[in-house]
């Protein structure tokens, strides 16, 4: 018994350290946060290959509404989603701060037209709730979720099923 108690004290482990260990983190989400029309919204920041300016998207024609074009990325070839008429949101004039975000999930490569990139943000997974009941089914799908941060309420785009939309 001698010996066991000398092997404790040998490794360093006394009873003090098994009770002081530090309580386990929160899993938590980092998102980048964008803004659309007058609404907030998210997409993991696992999935942003890139942020850039807009240069010249080039129109495809016979292309669903949500497809705005390709743009040349560094001599890559990048399909332009755009989310607005995805979400039921209404067209608005361009400015100078609206930007591309460059997506990648598995295969599934486009970059999201958006209005205005604001932020990076780290939010505990037990802050995100459903997406709201009030949206119409065929929006909600798109949405993983939404968070409040600040005053903001943050809708977290599913980029899988963003992917999946074809007309």
């Amino acid at each position: 018994m001698d010996e066991i108690a000398e092997a404790v004290e040998d490794t360093g482990l006394y009873k003090e350290d098994l009770y002081e260990r530090e309580a386990p983190k929160e899993k938590t989400l980092q998102l980048v946060v964008f803004r659309l029309t007058r609404e907030w919204y998210g997409v993991e920041i696992t999935k942003v290959k890139e942020v850039i300016k807009v240069g010249k998207v080039t129109y495809l024609p016979s292309c669903p509404e949500h497809i705005a074009g390709i743009v040349n990325l560094r001599g890559y070839i990048l399909s332009v989603t755009d989310l607005k008429p995805i979400l039921g949101l209404p067209h608005e004039e361009p400015t100078e701060k609206i930007r591309i975000i460059a997506i990648e999930s598995g295969f599934f490569e486009t970059g999201f037209l958006v209005d205005e990139v604001v932020e990076s943000i780290e939010v505990p997974v037990s802050k995100i709730e459903p997406a709201l009941l009030t949206l119409p089914a065929e929006r909600a799908k798109y949405l993983e979720g939404q968070c409040k941060v600040d005053d903001k309420l943050i809708a977290i785009v599913n980029v899988e099923k963003v992917s999946e939309k074809r007309v």
